[in-house]
């Protein structure tokens, strides 16, 4: 079968460039290798303000599936503790098969072929775009939206360049109303524990370190002990987590790669729905305009445009976790008693300040905050 654009994967990215592409004309497939939804997809859930906001502007009713709101955050680094508090909102939380279940029901279906349980497996050259091989079928297609996560079988097939790290998360029956953030013993990563009201999604995320899947399974569950997170665990998985880079590699000739497939994810926070929904809906944007050129330019632009977008901030924000990382001690003594470095790290930990900003704005308060009495 012949169609204008295949979408793969149809979690925040793949969905977020569906609803761009409605009403285009298009003749447009969409693939996903679960068999429905909602489905399970390891993640901590928490939205930034500015992933909520953008979310908000494509699917006004995702407040549906948010699950708290917290304007309070605790930091943990050995036994030291500061507490990170805002006027609003610091993040959102949802658990993310009702996520991904809620955006994939707000799509018009009716405007796209849409494909459950169909696992896309290789690709190859084709005429004027490419043959996308499935596990039930070939299609050919001009342009490819690949937005299959971390493990793309594709973004390997084709050599996509990601930098990769790992964590491991897991459900616990828990009503604890805190958020916590905990960086005792990582080189770069940390313990989080997100509260859901009758579940608390807790996972550990460490890029430098190689250490292997069961030991990052003992070492979640001491940290859940310390912060007294022992109730039944309903869920747990490991999985691979890209970083973004200041120049990402998400452009093959009639294929674009979103969000994880593309290594689009913060380098310091692991936050990634924002990056994949914003891709998705840049990646449509071009899709729509090289239809009405017909120019094969249109589409290399795609990476120039998510280069410019995403590529300064993954820069600073490398900058900035080298400062945090190996001053970590020095940081969080002055995190826990200047209020203006609290305020600042409210500020960049929930996007609302550029990391670029934000190191400048450190630096100038770092004097002031180690001379106070």
């Amino acid at each position: 079968m012949v169609y204008d654009v295949a979408v793969v994967g149809l979690g925040p990215a793949g969905v977020s460039a569906l609803k761009v592409l409605e009403g285009s004309g298009l003749k447009v497939l969409a693939i996903e290798s679960a068999s429905s939804f909602p489905r399970k997809k390891p993640c901590a859930g928490g939205l930034t303000p500015k992933a909520y906001e953008i979310l908000k502007e494509f699917f006004p009713e995702v407040d549906s599936v948010v699950r708290k709101r917290i304007n309070r955050f605790i930091l943990y680094n050995k036994e030291s503790l500061a507490v990170l508090s805002y006027t609003t909102v610091l993040t959102y939380l949802t658990q993310r098969e009702e996520l991904d279940a809620f955006l994939f029901n707000s799509l018009n279906h009716s405007h796209f072929d849409i494909h459950l349980g169909e696992t896309a497996l290789t690709v190859e050259k084709d005429i004027d775009g490419v043959i996308l091989n499935t596990t039930k079928d070939s299609y050919r297609v001009k342009v490819l939206l690949v937005a299959s996560g971390v493990n793309s079988r594709i973004a390997r097939q084709l050599g996509i360049k990601r930098e990769i790290g790992f964590t491991y998360e897991s459900y616990v029956e828990n009503s604890r109303e805190e958020l916590i953030i905990d960086f005792t013993g990582f080189k770069w990563g940390y313990y989080w524990a997100f509260p859901k009201g009758d579940v608390v999604t807790t996972g550990i995320g460490e890029f430098k370190s190689k250490k292997v899947t069961a030991s990052l399974r003992e070492i979640l569950s001491q940290f859940n002990r310390k912060h007294g997170l022992t109730g039944k665990e309903t869920w747990s998985s490991g999985f691979p987590i890209p970083a973004g880079k200041s120049q990402n590699d998400v452009y093959r000739p009639h294929i674009l790669f979103l969000g994880d497939a593309g290594g689009l994810v913060d380098p310091l926070t692991g936050e990634g729905i924002y990056y994949a929904v914003k891709s998705g809906t840049v990646a449509a944007g071009v899709v729509r305009q090289f239809f009405k050129t017909g120019e094969l330019s249109r589409l290399s632009s795609y990476e120039t445009a998510i280069n410019s977008l995403f590529g300064e901030e993954f820069k600073w924000a490398r900058i900035v976790g080298k400062l945090f990382f190996s001053l970590k001690g020095l940081n969080f003594f002055v995190l826990k008693r200047s209020k203006e470095v609290a305020q600042l790290t409210s500020e960049l930990l929930s996007g609302r300040i550029s990391y670029r900003e934000s190191f400048k704005k450190y630096l100038r308060m770092m004097p002031g905050a180690l001379l106070r009495r």
